[in-house]
């Protein structure tokens, strides 16, 4: 099969979305899967973590710029055994001139990216910033799948999920017939709490069962640390249950879309 695409959106900020991409992205290289991270937040923790920033020379800005054609200027190879697409502040400055084209503009990554990734890697992630404007819309134009993270414990998290479903929708019907919503994760699990549970559950009876990972990321002081220390959980705590949690994420992943490609 060709690689397969997949954008990880949330319009709420603090819902996991680069520990996701970072964390997942490594448990898939460790599996020897060929794995891209595109960062396309302009706020760039991705980049910052998977490479040093002395090092990029060429990133997302001078793609969409047009200052550069070829995409692979701007991979770089990371320490986790995977290559980060790398982004640069700057960025979020060609948004307002970049809009002024639509809607041939929302398919500019589209253009750039999904050929090189299908035929170059098994999995892109794209990591997304928080929100639905211009750079998540043209991610979607450009994945396969969607994975929406959730942050548990917090019901404002659940009108962002509504509405990032809803969009993943409209661009499907509107463009992308390729995409498709693969699942929910479940971020920050505590099941001491009372909230988890409920969360849990109104999302059990909203979505179902099916539309859901049965893998979910439990609460943990790890994953600070780990961003701290600019680092994946897997390399900063390959014995934690969130390194654990990450790895049978990865395992899932993969089985979900095989099985979907058959």
């Amino acid at each position: 099969m060709s690689g397969k695409i997949v954008a990880l959106v949330n319009n709420k900020g603090g819902v996991g979305k680069t520990t996701l991409s970072v964390n997942l992205s490594h448990a898939l290289a460790n599996k020897k899967y060929n794995i891209l991270t595109v960062d396309t937040d302009s706020q760039c923790n991705t980049t910052n973590l998977l490479v040093d920033p002395d090092f990029v020379q060429t990133s997302l800005y001078e793609i969409l710029s047009g200052e550069i054609e070829d995409i692979s200027q701007a991979i770089y190879p990371t320490n986790y055994g995977m290559y980060c697409l790398a982004n640069a502040e700057e960025t979020s400055a060609l948004e307002f001139d970049l809009s002024k084209n639509l809607p041939e503009n929302y398919k500019l990554i589209r253009n750039y990216l999904r050929e090189y990734a299908q035929n170059n890697y098994d999995y892109t992630l794209i990591d997304c910033p928080p929100n639905l404007g211009f750079f998540v819309i043209n991610a979607l134009f450009a994945a396969d799948f969607v994975i929406v993270p959730i942050l548990c414990g917090s019901s404002f998290s659940l009108e962002g999920l509504s509405r990032a479903i809803s969009l993943v929708n409209e661009i499907k019907e509107s463009g992308n017939p390729d995409l498709r919503f693969l699942r929910l994760l479940i971020n920050n699990v505590d099941k001491r709490t009372a909230m988890s549970k409920i969360i849990t559950d109104q999302l059990v009876k909203n979505f179902g069962e099916q539309e859901i990972f049965d893998t979910k990321i439990g609460t943990s002081t790890v994953f600070q640390q780990a961003e701290y220390l600019n680092k994946t959980v897997l390399r900063h705590a390959p014995r934690s249950p969130g390194a654990k949690s990450y790895r049978s994420l990865a395992k899932e992943f993969c089985n979900i879309i095989e099985n979907s490609e058959e």
